[in-house]
């Protein structure tokens, strides 16, 4: 009886084992799989013209940038860490200039042309 739990315990240890390195070794070749086509999908973009490549956000050089990755990587995602710094930054520049905004730009220019008229 002994020997049969051990045996059963050393069986499943195993399985838990095999289960652990084929979801590993399938991951890294369903990722492995991923970065190709994403990397086909950039070489793509990289056949637009400047006026394309700018309606979707990207200039010439970021398409460059994300094919000079090891060709094991994905390349989409250097393409989405830039477009979102891209997008970080307008954000940014948004909120400045409503903080250093006037108030009311049309309003200040009617008051302006009321205390020259009076003047």
């Amino acid at each position: 009886m002994l020997l049969m739990t051990i045996a059963a315990k050393s069986l499943s240890s195993v399985s838990v084992g095999i289960t652990r390195i084929a979801t590993v070794g399938f991951g890294g070749i369903a990722q492995f799989v991923r970065a190709v086509i994403h990397r086909r999908e950039v070489m793509r973009l990289a056949e637009l013209d400047e006026r394309g490549l700018k309606d979707i956000g990207l200039v010439r050089s970021d398409i460059a940038g994300a094919l000079a990755t090891p060709w094991f990587k994905d390349p989409s995602a250097v393409l989405a860490d830039r477009s979102q710094a891209l997008t970080d930054t307008a954000a940014a520049r948004r909120e400045h200039a409503l903080l250093h905004a006037p108030a009311h730009p049309k309003r200040a220019a009617n008051i302006d042309l009321a205390v020259a008229r009076c003047a």
